[in-house]
This record gives C-alpha cells, sequence and structure tokens, in this order.
C-alpha cells in the first residue's frame, strides 16, 4: 500500500499475519467471520463501533468498548455518530461521536441512515427475515439462484431462529383495518429474528443458537434505538459470540480508513490502516492477511474501494463498472400524527411486523411492499403530553423492486450521487400512493410521505442502499464475481448490500447472510 495512504501517523503495525481480515460486523462480515474462523481459519474482525446494551456486558472482555444504548436527554447525544454531507459544492464530514449509533449521508436527493457497532445495521433494524422470490435470482450469474441458496438460508435460520410474533399486538389490528378501508389485501406477518416467549409481560431467559443468553421479547416497540433486553436476535449475540467463540479477534472502535493489495516481495495479501478510537488520539494502525473481506456497509465499503483505486492506487485493477447498479430499494416512508380511527398505542410490540405485499400483476413477482411500523416512544426522551400525542400517530415503511440503475461516484474524498425519485418514477408514485392511501384511513389530524430534498425536487431517504459492487459474470457486469470475490483481486472478498445486482423489494438482511455463509463455504473449500 502507498504510505500516503492518508494523514495519520502509523503508530503501530500488528505483529501477527492473519488469514483474513473481516471489516465490518453486519449481516455478512459477522456470517463469513464465524464460518471461517469454525473452519479453522486464523480471523481478525474490524468493527468502527462500539458494543451496545447488554450485548456487551455479557461479551465484551474490555470495559472501553462498552456503551450503554442511546437513552435520556443525556444519553441521547450518542444517537449521531457522523454526517457526510455531499451536495453540489458542498463536501464535509461532521464527526460528531465516534461512539455514536447512526451514520447519515446527505447527498442531492438522496438521504440515507446506517447504524455503527458490533452487530453493525441488525443492531437497530425491524428484524424482517425474509426470502426474495426466485424471480430475484434473474440478476445473478448461472451459479447463483433459489436452488443454491436454499440450505444457506437453512443455516441463517438456524443460527436466528426467526418466527411471527406469537402475540398480535393492537397496533397490527389497525393496520389491518386502514388495509382493508384502502382497498387492499390481507398483510402479511412475516418472521421476525426476536426471542418470543408465552407473554410479553413475564419475560422468559432463554439460550440461542450461539448459546448466549437471551431474555423474550417484552413488546416496549424499541428495536430501532436497540434493544434494551436482548430480545433481538442480532449478529452481536450470535455470529459475533460464534466467530469469538472459535477463535476469532475483534477490534471494536476500530475504524478502517484505507486498504490495499501487498505487493510479492511483502508476501502479497492485503493490509489495512485503522484508527482505534479507545486512544483518542487518531492514531492509525495496520494489519496484513492472506484474505481481505469488506463488508462494512454498502456506503462504506464503496468509498474504501473508491478511495483504494482512485485516491491511493492501492487496488488498481478493481473494474470500471464499481458504482454501477446503485439502489435505494426504492425506500419511503410516511408519517401520519394524531390517529383520529383504529391506532391507540402505536409503542407497544415489535416496532415493525405487518405489511401489505403488492405483486406486479396477480400473483406474479414482488413490486413492493408497505408495512407498518410504531414509535419508539419509551426510548425518547419526550414530554408526556407529547408521547400521549405520539401514541396515536405511527409510521408507514414502504419498498419496492426498482430499476436498480444508478450510479455513485467519487470525487477523492467523497461519495457522490444523483439518485433519486427519477431512479423509477412509476414505482415511486404508486408506492406513495398507496401509503397516502392506508396513511388516510387512520383518519390522522397530519400526514407526511416522503422528503423533499431542498432543491426543488423531491427526494428519497433509505435505510436500504444498495448495490455498486454487484456480483457479476465478468468485470463487464459486475465487480465481484458469484462467490464474492473482487474481479482482478485475488482474495479480495465483498460481504454485504453492494453486492446486489438489483433491489429485492424486501429486506435485504437475510439474503446477504445466506451470501455469505456460501462464500464463506467456498472459501473453505466446501
Amino acid at each position: 500500500m502507498v504510505e500516503a495512504v492518508s494523514r495519520g501517523i502509523v503508530d503501530a503495525v500488528d505483529a501477527d499475519r492473519f488469514d483474513v481480515m473481516v471489516v465490518g460486523t453486519g449481516f455478512g462480515g459477522s456470517a463469513t467471520a464465524a464460518r471461517l474462523a469454525e473452519g479453522g481459519m486464523r480471523v481478525l474482525m474490524f468493527e468502527r463501533g462500539p458494543w451496545w446494551g447488554p450485548a456487551g456486558e455479557q461479551l465484551a472482555r474490555d470495559r472501553g468498548v462498552r456503551r450503554s444504548w442511546p437513552r435520556g436527554v443525556v444519553g441521547s447525544r450518542k444517537f449521531v455518530r457522523n454526517v457526510r454531507v455531499a451536495r453540489g459544492r458542498v463536501a464535509r464530514e461532521l464527526s460528531v461521536n465516534h461512539d455514536g449509533l447512526f451514520e447519515v449521508h446527505r447527498f442531492e436527493r438522496l438521504v440515507t441512515v446506517a447504524g455503527s457497532g458490533v452487530g453493525g445495521g441488525s443492531l437497530v433494524y425491524t428484524n424482517i427475515q425474509a426470502e426474495p422470490g426466485p424471480d430475484f435470482f434473474d440478476a445473478f450469474p448461472a451459479e447463483l439462484d433459489a436452488a443454491e441458496l436454499a440450505p444457506h438460508y437453512q443455516r441463517v435460520r438456524a443460527m436466528l431462529r426467526p418466527a411471527p410474533v406469537p402475540q398480535r399486538p393492537a397496533k397490527n389490528r389497525a393496520f389491518e383495518r386502514a388495509v382493508d378501508e384502502a382497498g387492499g389485501a390481507r398483510p402479511t406477518y412475516p418472521d421476525l429474528a426476536i426471542a418470543w416467549g408465552k407473554d410479553p409481560a413475564h419475560p422468559q431467559r432463554v439460550v440461542n443458537a450461539a448459546g448466549v443468553t437471551q431474555t423474550t421479547c417484552i413488546h416496549c416497540g424499541e428495536c430501532v434505538l436497540g434493544c434494551p433486553t436482548l430480545a433481538k436476535t442480532t449478529m452481536d449475540l450470535t455470529y459475533v459470540a460464534a466467530a469469538l467463540q472459535a477463535g476469532a479477534q475483534l477490534r471494536a472502535l476500530a475504524e478502517v480508513v484505507a486498504v490495499g493489495e501487498l505487493p510479492a516481495a511483502r508476501g502479497g495479501g492485503y493490509e489495512l490502516r485503522y484508527i482505534d478510537h479507545r486512544d483518542g488520539e487518531g492514531r492509525q494502525h495496520r494489519a496484513v492477511a492472506d484474505k481481505l473481506v469488506l463488508a462494512a456497509g454498502t456506503l462504506n465499503t464503496l468509498r474504501l474501494l473508491f478511495a483504494a483505486r482512485d485516491r491511493h492506487r492501492s487496488l488498481t485493477r478493481l473494474p470500471m463498472t464499481l458504482g454501477h447498479g446503485f439502489s435505494p430499494n426504492a425506500d419511503l416512508g410516511a408519517l401520519f400524527v394524531a390517529a383520529r380511527a383504529h391506532l391507540h398505542d402505536s409503542g407497544a410490540g415489535p416496532s415493525s411486523n405487518a405489511y401489505l405485499r403488492v405483486p406486479e400483476h396477480g400473483d406474479g413477482p414482488l413490486r413492493y411492499l408497505v408495512g407498518e411500523a410504531g414509535l419508539p416512544l419509551s426510548a425518547l426522551p419526550l414530554p408526556k403530553i407529547v408521547q400521549r400525542l405520539l401514541g396515536t400517530s405511527g409510521l408507514l415503511l414502504a419498498m419496492g423492486a426498482d430499476a436498480s440503475t444508478g450510479a455513485l461516484g467519487f470525487d477523492g474524498e467523497f461519495l457522490r450521487t444523483e439518485v433519486g425519485r427519477d431512479l423509477d418514477p412509476e414505482i415511486f408514485e404508486a408506492i406513495e400512493s398507496e401509503a397516502a392511501r392506508i396513511s388516510a384511513a387512520y383518519r390522522p389530524r397530519l400526514a407526511w410521505i416522503n422528503a423533499p430534498s431542498g432543491r426543488g425536487k423531491r427526494g428519497i431517504a433509505s435505510v436500504h442502499p444498495l448495490g455498486g459492487a454487484g456480483i457479476g459474470s465478468h468485470p463487464g457486469d459486475g465487480v465481484v464475481d458469484h462467490r464474492g470475490e473482487v474481479f482482478g483481486h485475488p482474495g479480495l472478498f465483498v460481504a454485504d448490500g453492494s453486492l446486489y445486482p438489483r433491489a429485492p423489494g424486501i429486506p435485504p438482511s437475510m439474503t446477504i447472510a445466506a451470501l455469505a455463509e456460501r462464500q464463506a463455504a467456498l472459501m473453505l473449500g466446501g
């Protein structure tokens, strides 16, 4: 790697050379690390965020990387980690807390939000575990189809043990009535990666597939801001725990800032530079391994790859298709305030556990879905009068199989994109119309759907940015092959949402983990 990789000073060099380094501990990174460690490889994991909540107290040996969930007036300052803005002539990063929970990206017509911490996005997602239909794999190389991934989905299910909510809260009945009034079909109740008990009022202690003790769900509704009771079956409690049990090492609060290929004269393989945020000095450290897996989340993985190719010249053979096929998964949000029909307590129950599935036609492939979501009221430091008002307010969260033809670029420091509603105007209009009909059925005093961009065109917000390092058959139509290995760079892999060649229109987490399971098996020669 070029020495001028960044402006920091290299403070230390890891003495050991590992078989593989994994950047990120979300759905892809943790699954990859666990299976490779179980297969006998020496694995080193990196996570830019801390261990959050009771999971850290139970599993993290280093007290310096543990953090309590952001709660209360004082604790809520840790909600934001950093904000990256790249719009027009404005390009800057506001670093708020290196140990904060959420990262925000602000582009021309797109805002994205991602979680930060051991467990990645699993810490703050809505727990939905869903498999796409067989048609989704039409965009993949011939080696990958639904049948090929089936056993790997089963491995994910065996680890996370997802199941539908057994005791449906009142907000589900409210959603059913609103959907019925809006002329929709009966909602679907998906599998959720949550430990369920017999009664939310009487939680039980259970042992998960990784041997970690969890407490069954109490229906507090705080899922998207961090589960305070260990009821969410997140990656830190499962795959990360399994990786550590198998001998993997984990460096939390270690932010990878550059990656590169090592020359044969230095033993080949890969090198990375990272900042250890525990010391507060911003000094860089170096680590090396034979193989490198990037699973830092779509935008962070893409930024590392772009910087390595175009700025540091440390991965010079990366395909020119890098950044192509980007998609926001047609995410759309709708907020309705002070419902005068149906809804009485949006905060009770899992954050989201019911959605309306809308196919292309009849029983055909999925076009989009619209689901209900309660507000995490008990986790927010709000006056009681506001709590009561928001108790009859709620969210609709939608996503769809958009055209997935967006592009991300790189200006030497920041990612750039023009992606907005014009990526696929028809699907956004259809989703917005459906969300408007359903929210109107609640008869709210105020309804808000999606977000204006502030530049004369309506923008979108996404928690599922996907693509940009897509799976393809050759460098002309993808960045990685069906194994997740980067074209032109043997031993370099991608294992997160950036390798999606198209949007699934459903929550992508289960497929990310299943692909990682398969990639790890192939890396081990299975």
